[in-house]
């Protein structure tokens, strides 16, 4: 079997030892080939049967054509709107990732930790009163902030994550509310965390996070209509998916000052080469404003969390091919 490894930097030496007992690894794409996958792939890699991924490329029509002998799509990620899931499901290939590794995932806490990254940077003002000292200043009181303690953080989605953020706002001192149709107002009770609806999570909360699942149900979930209810001191963190997020709401939320700030670690149609941030409205305010920090999809990239899901996917994917030989 031929794997191709498409972000194969400091990739874990585990992981690439169990892909070697299957076959012949690759450990690369042509010079940088786009997201747009506008570079042919060579001959070895055409031959792909297993293709590892991470989130840098999308999966489309374009590229699975390139790879006829493609069998496994390997992601070490719950998220799955970078790979066209109908094309993959008309040509029989199977997804092996983390999403509904519940088990699994509990001890992978990297995006729950940059959530509050995010919200300690943005109510202290940290990103901006660092440029000023850069620029040899140091007045304190321009920078004045806002500490965590009694303040009400909602999270949409208490699921794995949702429940490690509501843990650490705990730490802060922070009253806790959350919406999460699927989970019960009994459970939420025994993590002291209160179970309110949609529209009161945005009304009630200093700061909202989500913690969405990205699907066809929850696509375009949070509309303007949901960042005008927010009081105008509050922020908004999105580590989870931009399309969580009609399209514009936040940045009209942020030009007419419906809130105070956002933390962003998505954005829509991204590209590795970062050829969308040109288009997006966010990215432009963002460089004329000090209320929005915009990162590059960083919230699973650690190098702890990164090993462990390597290893994990590469174990996934040697155990379905030896049960799928065995059967």
């Amino acid at each position: 079997m031929n794997i191709l490894i498409t972000e194969p930097k400091d990739y874990s030496k585990k992981a690439l030892d169990i892909y070697k007992k299957l076959g012949r690894v690759y450990l690369c794409l042509p010079r940088e080939a786009s997201a747009k996958w506008g570079v042919k792939l060579s001959s070895q890699e055409r031959l792909a049967d297993i293709l590892v991924i991470g989130l840098k490329y999308q999966i489309d029509k374009k590229f699975l054509d390139q790879t006829p002998n493609l069998k496994i799509i390997a992601s070490p990620a719950t998220g799955m709107n970078h790979i066209d899931l109908n094309e993959v499901k008309n040509r029989g290939i199977k997804i092996i990732s983390l999403r509904g590794k519940k088990s699994f995932l509990r001890n992978v806490p990297s995006t729950a930790e940059e959530t509050f990254a995010f919200i300690l940077a943005l109510l202290r003002k940290l990103p901006w009163a660092f440029d000023s000292v850069k620029n040899s200043s140091w007045d304190r009181i321009e920078w004045r902030g806002h500490q965590l303690m009694n303040k009400t953080i909602g999270l949409l989605g208490f699921g794995r994550l949702g429940k490690i953020v509501a843990r650490y706002a705990k730490a802060f001192n922070m009253k806790v509310i959350a919406c999460d149709p699927n989970v019960s107002e009994r459970f939420m009770k025994s993590r002291g965390v209160e179970k309110v609806s949609m529209e009161d999570l945005f009304k009630k909360s200093d700061i909202v996070s989500l913690h969405v699942l990205l699907t066809d149900t929850t696509q375009n979930l949070i509309k303007e209509k949901h960042l005008k209810l927010m009081k105008s001191s509050a922020y908004l963190i999105n580590t989870a998916r931009a399309e969580l997020i009609e399209k514009n709401a936040l940045y009209n939320a942020l030009k007419n000052k419906w809130i105070s700030g956002a933390g962003i670690d998505v954005m829509w149609d991204e590209r590795s080469d970062g050829s969308h941030l040109k288009k997006d409205s966010l990215w432009n305010y963002a460089k004329n404003n000090k209320n929005l920090i915009i990162l590059p999809h960083v919230g699973g990239a650690t190098y702890e969390a990164m090993e462990v899901t390597q290893d994990f996917i590469a174990e996934s994917v040697f155990k379905y091919l030896k049960n799928k030989k065995s059967a």
